[in-house]
């Protein structure tokens, strides 16, 4: 399939003056950037899944859930058996981290000091577009999109990111398996329930 590459202006701005289109139509036929605009729009949301990430020799596996409710985000992994678990949750001011082993952290850069306190480290704000399938509109992103005007392949923020499938739920088509790597750290999701709420049709 002959890809597509589209470039993305630097701090483009979430879309605040159109009426979103209807769902069905521009998740599964529109081209991308009626697609882009539509899928960042999204602000009502949960995934259940799986997370498997990957630092260097250490590994980690886990299922995850992750709620997003405009810009509160509570992102949750259970180890096996319970262990090794951690919730993320706040908003892009502040995220409170929480382990299973009863460490607590409050964080206002979040990459760096999360990795400073834990050894490791997601992009927790740019994740929260990129597992639908769309850039960060926050900085400049390089997208590579196929015929049928999906995202397949990302790199923003020194994040290489693959849309290695995508899955249908309630006619919004979003991705089922992504990669994302940076350095030595791989990160691969797998999406076993998408919900979504509708937008707005009111939204200005």
């Amino acid at each position: 399939m002959r890809l597509l590459v589209a470039g993305v202006l630097a701090l483009v701005a979430l879309g605040g003056c159109a009426t979103p289109p209807d769902r069905a139509g521009v998740a599964v036929n529109a081209n991308w950037p009626e697609r882009r605009d539509f899928l960042r729009q999204l602000d009502d949301w949960r995934l259940e899944g799986r997370l498997a990430v990957r630092s260097g020799d250490d590994g980690y596996n886990g299922s995850l859930t992750w709620e997003q409710m405009r810009d509160d985000v509570d992102f949750r992994v259970r180890g096996p058996f319970g262990v090794g678990g951690f919730r993320i949750h706040g908003d892009r001011e502040r995220l409170r981290v929480e382990t299973t082993r009863g460490d607590e952290y409050l964080l206002d850069d979040p990459e760096a000091e999360m990795a400073h306190e834990l050894g490791w480290s997601l992009p927790v704000h740019s994740m929260r577009f990129w597992i639908l399938g769309v850039s960060d509109p926050a900085s400049v992103a390089e997208e590579i999109v196929d015929e049928q005007g999906r995202l397949v392949r990302l790199t923003q923020s020194g994040w290489a990111i693959r849309y290695d499938r995508y899955q249908t739920s309630n006619g919004t088509l979003l991705p089922g398996k992504i990669v994302m790597e940076n350095g030595d750290v791989r990160i691969r999701l797998i999406a076993d329930h998408w919900s979504l709420a509708t937008p707005d049709p009111d939204f200005t």
